[in-house]
């Protein structure tokens, strides 16, 4: 019978992602097992409230009326949710229509140097673990791992004195996830802004990655959680990329500029990933 909802279960999701355009990109060789296998959609960059997204609401909206036809395990918003605590309101609003549980990860526009309580009153904690399916993730707040505030500045701002004081009970409980999380377990990364660039992409600017000491620090302890996977966002555009021993699945944006969509990604019970991007009409 298990066998049986299994393959019921897979041949929704296929049905469902034959309606969509879809872009797949399979991250190993090995072929994904029914057994523990999750899927989780990745939405980001929704900018809500953005100026230079007029249309970002109701792009958000279709994308909710996309994903409850996909039947995912959950759903994540890995930053950039909205400009204002108004529009945090908005998204929540629009994201309440989802029939699956919805996990958020703070956004450069979201968290900047001093307003981090702002964002935990309205969302909770901006780190934190939870488990789907007997897959881990863990929410990391990268705002905490560098000064993003001027996306022009052509060296790494520091970051204020209060903020390195969050940044650090922050590398502190990252630290302690490593003993508590079951030996053997699948733990998967989400965090707004990569650690790594693309090759070339983006350009050389500090704003679009995290820099030292953070850079190393963060990477560090996602190897001790044996993390081989991180699923973030912030580049506005679909990448899928290996560096520094993690597969990085960056989502596009929902709110405007070309490309617009999200990520469908199947997770077996061993770990291995298969992506698809998912277009939303612009």
């Amino acid at each position: 019978m298990r066998k049986q909802i299994c393959h019921r279960a897979s041949a929704l999701l296929t049905t469902a992602l034959s309606f969509l355009a879809v872009w797949t990109v399979t991250l190993t060789a090995s072929p994904l097992t029914c057994q523990g296998q999750v899927t989780i959609v990745q939405l980001s960059d929704t900018h809500i409230g953005l100026s230079a997204a007029p249309n970002a609401a109701t792009h958000l909206r279709e994308a909710v009326q996309m994903i409850n036809k996909i039947h995912p395990d959950a759903v994540i918003l890995s930053g950039d949710i909205g400009e204002s605590v108004a529009d945090w309101n908005l998204a929540r609003s629009i994201l309440s229509g989802l029939t699956v549980p919805l996990f958020y990860a703070p956004g450069n526009h979201d968290v900047h140097t001093h307003n981090v309580n702002q964002y935990r009153g309205v969302f909770g904690p901006d780190y934190y673990r939870f488990d789907v399916r007997g897959i881990t993730f863990v929410v990391i707040d990268s705002q905490l791992l560098g000064n993003f505030d001027n996306g022009n500045a052509t060296a790494p701002p520091p970051l204020p004195p209060d903020t390195q004081a969050e940044s650090n009970k922050m590398m502190a409980w990252l630290s302690g996830q490593a003993s508590s999380i079951p030996r053997g377990a699948v733990v998967i990364g989400i965090q707004h802004i990569p650690e790594f660039r693309d090759g070339g992409f983006p350009n050389a600017l500090p704003y679009w990655v995290i820099s030292e000491p953070f850079h190393s620090r963060e990477l560090t302890q996602l190897e001790k959680m044996g993390v081989k996977h991180m699923l973030v966002g912030h580049w506005h555009a679909y990448k899928v990329f290996s560096a520094g021993g993690i597969t990085w699945h960056v989502a596009p944006t929902t709110s405007h500029g070309g490309g617009l969509g999200f990520l469908v990604h199947t997770i077996s019970s061993s770990g291995s990933i298969s992506t698809q991007f998912v277009a939303v009409k612009p």
